[in-house]
């Protein structure tokens, strides 16, 4: 045993706090670490030790897709069959050789263990379609069928043929853990044969033999664990060379207090800061680096307009007057185009984001490869929205005024923040023109939201492919359609034009056409994008990147 892990050892064993080492990191965490099995983990605290110790064919880094295990992919024309060239010279923790019947046995492996809120049942319903293993499901689902869908050909590639064309196959990629077939199989694990299939068939694996030893390819490997620490030390072995940092321990400390003081003694490199607030007094602090204006990934932050409310209190459909709204209020594109040039961004950035938000150009995540950063949504402007309500309703609207609901979640000071400029600029704008503000708490405004009960709705969406975010914000079958009640056969034609086109480069000039009809329709305006904060020790190097790959092989002191 090394010098280094003998100190690590030490440090496992006791609760007194220690300067960290020049060739090791300490992070700080605000809650435990739950099961590590690959095909299990979900939550953020879970995921981050995984990501170190397992790798994917490719790598999510903030938006593009970088190979990592696999060195290329091709695909067939019609996106269906996907050939897989894998990266050689790559060992796992225990010292094999990563072959592709790993890669095939992993695959293999994710499309079917997990229960329903597992990982894995993530990504078989994102490329399967497969919501559950039920009963008429478990019918089909086949040993034969799984082996037919990833297989390794004669060239060593691994060859992955699903029913249909998934234009957020990549992003499902990363997630599929690549796991050494024989010291899984020896352990207990699936056979990777027919014999077990069914008995593996949604299983919950949380505390499968990898969950207990992990054994992956990743830049660093496990040493050991109690019910607050996770310890690391770099992979002698990584085909992409040792990390600068040979030992990691991740740490849970409940205390938002003591985790910032351990950050300004030295104790801790990076901890979890509870509030900008709290960011803000470390400002200054010796030894000390904060971060306040990191990007977000995946995310993004809109206010949608519901143009059918299903509220019986409301007027019916075309009718106006001046202490009610109709229930197709925000059909009219007027309407909805006024209400984007009422909202002040600026002060929704002083206000609800402590002065931290990037501007945005479409409802897309910043990050996202099919962004278009040309176009420009609806500026707060008081004059653009008057000349776009006196055009609504055939110029009706402006005469006989309306009153607006808007609605106050309980927990979310953002969404008291929106109702407020909203009812500012609205009542400001027009005498004839109101807005009631109304509290609700977050299960009911869920359940509002989804019912199709609220008329505006701001609120955060994700996915890391165009077509998931898209899809769901507008689309008449995606999972907010309720909320949205849009019926534009136009716009669903381009939706299912870009996502059936296959590769990035057939893709993103058909939504860059579908983002600036969106545009023009205003379905949905941008919010300003809240940024990341954190805080570390000024020696540590690297942070910015760690932000957008979450890999700790990029950090170093």
């Amino acid at each position: 045993m090394n010098r280094s892990l003998i100190a690590l050892t030490i440090a496992l064993g006791t609760p007194l706090a220690l300067a960290t080492p020049a060739d090791t990191l300490v992070y700080q965490i605000a809650s435990a670490i739950g099961s590590v099995e690959p095909e299990q983990a979900v939550a953020t605290y879970d995921v981050l030790p995984v990501m170190q110790m397992y790798e994917g064919l490719y790598l999510n880094n903030f938006g593009k897709y970088d190979p990592l295990l696999a060195t290329r992919f091709t695909q067939s024309k019609d996106g269906k069959v996907s050939t897989f060239t894998l990266r050689k010279n790559v060992k796992f923790h225990d010292g094999s050789a990563m072959t592709c019947a790993d890669a095939e046995y992993s695959l293999r492996r994710t499309l079917l263990v997990g229960n329903e809120t597992s990982l894995a049942a993530q990504i078989r319903a994102n490329l399967l379609n497969l919501t559950g293993f039920t009963p008429e499901v478990k019918k089909t689902y086949t040993f034969a069928k799984l082996s037919s869908m990833v297989k390794c050909n004669a060239a060593g590639q691994l060859v992955l043929t699903l029913d249909h064309n998934v234009p957020s196959l990549l992003d499902s990629i990363t997630q599929m853990y690549i796991v050494p077939m024989k010291a899984s199989v020896a352990s207990g694990d699936w056979s990777g044969t027919a014999r077990d299939f069914d008995s593996f068939i949604g299983k919950d694996v949380s505390n499968s033999p990898l969950a207990q030893k992990p054994i992956g390819t990743g830049a660093y490997e496990f040493v050991a664990r109690d019910p607050s620490r996770f310890v690391l030390k770099s992979f002698d072995g990584y085909w992409g060379g040792v990390p600068p940092l040979k030992n990691v321990i991740l740490q849970k400390v409940d205390s938002d207090t003591a985790r910032v003081l351990a950050l300004q003694k030295g104790d801790a490199d990076i901890a979890i800061v509870p509030d900008r607030d709290t960011l803000a007094k470390l400002k200054g602090v010796a030894g000390v680096k904060v971060y306040e204006d990191l990007p977000t990934h995946d995310l993004t932050t809109v206010v949608l307009y519901n143009q059918n409310v299903k509220d019986d209190k409301l007027l019916p459909a075309g009718q106006l007057a001046e202490n009610n709204m109709p229930v197709n209020f925000f059909s009219d594109v007027h309407v909805r185009r006024a209400f984007a040039a009422l909202f002040d961004t600026k002060t929704f950035i002083r206000d609800g984001l402590q002065g931290f938000g990037l501007a945005r150009h479409t409802t897309l995540p910043t990050n996202n490869w099919a962004e278009v950063k040309m176009l420009t949504p609806p500026a707060y402007n008081l004059k653009a929205a008057e000349a776009e309500f006196k055009q609504a309703f055939g110029g009706k609207l402006w005469t006989t005024g309306f009153t607006v609901p808007l609605s106050i979640f309980s927990g979310s000071g953002l969404s008291e923040v929106v109702a407020g400029i909203f009812k500012q600029n609205i009542e400001a704008i027009n005498p004839k023109f109101h807005a009631n503000v109304s509290n609700l708490e977050l299960s009911a405004a869920n359940a509002s939201l989804l019912g199709g009960k609220l008329a505006l709705n701001p609120l955060t969406w994700g996915g890391a492919d165009p077509d998931t975010n898209l899809r769901g914000l507008y689309s008449s079958g995606g999972i907010l359609a309720a909320a949205t009640n849009i019926n534009d056969p136009k716009m669903e034609k381009m939706l299912d034009q870009a996502r059936d086109a296959v590769g990035q480069a057939a893709r993103k000039p058909l939504y860059k056409e579908l983002l600036t009809y969106l545009n023009q329709q205003a379905y949905a305006f941008p919010l300003p994008q809240p940024l990341v904060f954190a805080a570390t020790v000024s020696s540590l190097k690297g942070y910015e990147n760690f932000n957008k790959t979450n890999l700790f092989k990029v950090l170093s002191k």
